[in-house]
């Protein structure tokens, strides 16, 4: 037998939560371990180097505890289930495509340099609890059911390329010691993520996603590059409790896609907008995070129990959204607040048209022609309404009698509110 490149040594291990499965020491000649494998018995406690798969396999095929060092998989298809458990896969080589027609089982296994080409796995693919070490690939596949991750340990970098999830592809808890990267990817199930640790970059750059991607609890330590990804009608995102700080996605990506405010969860909605806020801020993108604090105080608000039996609960509900929504998007906006303006000046500018004959002298009728017509009512109301707004009630307290005092005073009190908010929203922007 031909001199190979040794298998890994004990000490060349890497130090994880829960080592790699034993190393068997019977050495099988590849030969006798195929043999084994298509009468579909177990193949347990050994060591075979460079084993080559090929042809049809109609019988289950089943590891446990077995090292395969540099195995070839040369086009077999696999019709029932596959599944090498505790196993150790030390460089393999896909040259064809390979099928998997029921399932692909990975649980608890160690796999070393595995550049993964060319899958198409029909049933779920199981990689619970497996562990890396060097580069990880997976290209050029199709997974049509379930894919799990769970609790995975990524010894170095992943890199996930122009593949396609069909369903559920769950990511959940994984830890990658090094970055993850998504290239070129369709996913058209959920996309979970929630739990995962992530050390350096975290790229789906040009992957699509129809469904939800979620990233809650996730601890993501780098970037996140989300700005190239593209979305489905029905994508949608999770960022409840997640912790990071640099995370690239736009405003248009985000607007009616997060999944806990379109369920009516306003309380979880505020939180994941006020992650997005201190994401937005650490990369000093102060339009985006203006947009986050937004949205979260609309939800703090949405998230606040009212009810008629206290009707002041209501009365404040209504306030909020009147004065600090719509006045100036909660001090984000100073241009709402100047079209709020102008919208209560018109409006009361009607009201004093309609009654500006209790104006007295107050306001001299500006064009030629009867007091009375139209175009004279209508300016009449326009330069009394702009002046109560500006100026408050001072100007008209003594001229002005019956029942057009009312409006004067509530749009007087209403001019120096929306003042206030302009300065505060306007001083804002200034000072950022």
């Amino acid at each position: 037998m031909a001199e190979l490149e040794p298998t890994l040594t004990e000490d060349q291990e890497p130090a994880t939560a829960e080592p790699p499965p034993p190393r068997p020491t019977a050495e099988m000649m590849p030969e006798e371990a195929l043999e084994i494998l298509k009468k579909g018995d177990t193949l347990s406690d050994v060591r075979v180097y460079r084993l080559r798969l090929e042809g049809e396999f109609p019988q289950p095929l089943r590891m446990r505890n077995v090292v395969l060092v540099q195995p070839i998989f040369d086009g077999p298809s696999f019709l029932d289930e596959v599944s090498l458990n505790h196993c150790t896969i030390d460089r393999p080589r896909f040259n064809k495509v390979t099928i998997f027609a029921k399932g692909l089982e990975l649980r608890e296994s160690f796999l070393v340099k595995a550049n993964l080409h060319h899958l198409t796995v029909k049933g779920p693919l199981t990689c619970d609890h497996m562990h890396t070490r060097g580069k990880f690939l997976l290209a050029n596949s199709i997974f049509e059911g379930q894919v799990r991750f769970w609790e995975t340990r990524f010894k170095g970098w992943v890199d996930i390329s122009q593949c396609e999830f069909k369903g559920l592809a769950d990511f959940r808890s994984f830890h990658a010691e090094e970055g993850f990267s998504l290239n070129r990817c369709k996913f058209t199930a959920d996309a979970l993520f929630r739990g995962s640790t992530v050390a350096k970059k975290l790229d789906f750059t040009t992957s699509r996603f129809e469904a939800l991607l979620d990233f809650s609890k996730a601890k993501l330590h780098d970037y996140v590059y989300l700005e190239s990804i593209q979305q489905g009608d029905q994508q949608r995102f999770a960022f409840l409790n997640t912790l990071g700080e640099k995370l690239l996605i736009g405003i248009d990506q985000l607007k009616r896609r997060l999944v806990n405010e379109e369920k009516g969860d306003y309380k979880s909605a505020m939180h994941e907008y006020g992650f997005l806020k201190r994401a937005f801020a650490a990369l000093y993108r102060h339009q985006q995070e203006d947009w986050a604090f937004y949205r979260f105080k609309v939800n703090e608000r949405r998230s606040l129990a009212r009810t008629w039996e206290r009707p002041m609960t209501k009365v404040g509900q209504f306030c909020s959204w009147f004065f600090l929504d719509l006045g100036c998007s909660y001090g984000t906006s100073p241009r709402r607040a100047v079209r709020a303006a102008l919208i209560i000046i018109l409006l009361f500018a009607l009201i004093y048209a309609l009654g500006a004959d209790q104006l007295g002298a107050a306001v001299k009728p500006p064009f030629a022609g009867p007091p009375d017509s139209v175009l004279n009512r209508l300016m009449q109301g326009i330069i009394a309404s702009v002046a109560v707004f500006s100026s408050g009630f001072a100007s008209l307290r003594e001229l002005a009698h019956g029942w057009i005092t009312f409006p004067l005073i509530i749009e007087a009190l209403l001019g120096t509110l929306l003042w206030g908010l302009f300065i505060v929203a306007f001083s804002r922007k200034v000072i950022r």
